[in-house]
């Protein structure tokens, strides 16, 4: 094997290593993020929660479960908002969504679907 193509194997090898630590971190976050976001919302500390649960969303890796979590946990903050008239906060909740696919996004915007639905749900909230 010439030298060449050690070379270009070893930079793809150190940039394939690279890849893997960061999404490992990334996964990792998300999930330290998400137990800090439990403890707000059983503790009943929403605004806290709200905020943790967006970290999650933002530390967004491919396949992530954690990500889905955090996405139902702020629609069911909202919703409990929501019945209970807290309209503003509900809208921060759903808001958190919004804002947390808008900071993943690339190439592509995963999950607009969750997106296209929190924003519905913010206009709900704002107009009343």
């Amino acid at each position: 094997m010439n030298n060449r193509i050690k070379i270009a194997l070893t930079v793809l090898g150190v940039i394939v290593i690279v890849f893997i630590m960061i999404f490992l971190e990334t996964s990792h976050r998300a999930r330290e993020s998400y137990k800090e976001a439990e403890t707000a919302y059983q503790q009943g500390d929403y605004d806290m929660a709200i905020v943790w649960y967006g970290t999650v969303i933002r530390f967004y890796t491919p396949g992530s479960k954690m990500v889905a979590r955090a996405k139902d946990k702020l629609f069911e903050i909202g919703e409990m908002l929501e019945k209970k008239g807290d309209y503003k906060k509900a809208s921060e909740a759903y808001g958190e969504v919004v804002h947390g696919i808008y900071a993943v996004r690339s190439f592509y915007t995963p999950h607009e679907d969750w997106q296209d639905e929190a924003k519905k749900r913010v206009k709900v909230c704002k107009e009343r």
